[in-house]
């Protein structure tokens, strides 16, 4: 066929012919498609006027393939094939059972809250594929500001004109001590109770720590500042081995509670949670499924916090 008959070739016609092929006959070939046997033989006619040969003998008032019209047949077959999985793809993205998903996170979301949040999700969602990335909070953004990541997780509320934030988690900070700890037995522990004691801090560039740190200077109470770590993970294990106590935030709290002991603290200091997405395009249907579940999952397991802003 040269690029003029290609190009005239119809869909509706290759219907027709694959019908044909696959039942036989006319009449059960206008069946399969719900059209008329006349709509049939037209169809069949016009294409093969368009591609230059016969693709039946016509015998005794039966159609019968040519061997053109078998190799013809081959290739439609291998494209309706195709057609039927695009279908189905398309089936799939619909139902949210195909489909790619990138999610960042900061540490703090993203090495215990969001794995198990993702596991879920795949879980109800079976046949997608997922990233999760873990960065400090501002590479996050810059994932979604770059399209490299469809949702981000922060750990505290940045602005930053390409992207939406939204708040999704406001709760106070939790103090933890070792296991054995002479605070251990208090309901509520305060900053005079800390005075004196071993600390472990995050760095100063830290919101959360120049929070921490304004509290205690206001109350004029010295802390021993033995470690630093960015990571509150990190600062659990610290913690858990006896080298000092610490304050951090709830969902860290949450998941190192059987290795650590966890006491509410007043005064409140509140840690805070974001998602990112961008403003200059929407996210796909699956990620504002995940988002929607996440959401979820917050509320279910931390139903004290406030809820989102």
């Amino acid at each position: 066929m040269d690029g003029h008959q290609e190009n005239s070739v119809k869909i509706r016609q290759l219907e027709a012919f694959r019908a044909l092929i696959l039942r036989q006959t006319v009449t059960r070939a206008a069946q399969m498609l719900h059209v008329s046997q006349p709509a049939v033989t037209r169809l069949i006619n016009d294409l093969e006027a368009d591609v230059g040969f016969a693709l039946f003998d016509r015998t005794n008032g039966r159609l019968y393939p040519t061997p053109e019209g078998m190799v013809l047949f081959e290739e439609v077959e291998r494209s309706f094939a195709g057609l039927d999985r695009i279908a189905q793809t398309a089936e799939q993205i619909k139902s949210l059972r195909r489909g790619s998903l990138h999610i960042a996170g900061a540490p703090a979301m993203a090495l215990e809250f969001l794995p198990s949040v993702l596991t879920g999700f795949m879980r109800e969602h079976p046949g997608i594929n997922t990233t999760l990335l873990i960065h400090a909070s501002s590479i996050v953004i810059d994932l979604v500001v770059g399209r490299r990541c469809d949702v981000g997780f922060i750990a505290h509320p940045l602005t930053h004109h390409g992207v939406n934030i939204e708040s999704i988690h406001s709760a106070p900070m939790r103090c933890i001590l070792p296991h054995g700890h002479r605070l251990a037995g208090k309901a509520v522990i305060t900053p005079e109770d800390l005075r004196g004691e071993s600390f472990i801090s995050f760095p100063k560039e830290f919101d959360a720590r120049m929070l921490i740190d304004g509290l205690f200077a206001q109350r004029r109470i010295d802390r021993v500042m033995t470690s630093e770590s960015q990571l509150s993970a990190a600062i659990c294990v610290l913690v858990q081995h006896g080298a000092g106590v610490a304050l951090i935030d709830q969902i860290t709290a949450h998941y190192a509670r059987d290795r650590v002991v966890v006491k509410p603290f007043e005064p409140t200091i509140l840690s805070e949670f974001a998602l990112v997405t961008s403003n200059q395009h929407p996210v796909s249907s699956l990620a504002g499924a995940f988002v929607d579940y996440a959401k979820s999952r917050m509320i279910e397991m931390f139903p004290a916090a406030s809820p989102a802003r």
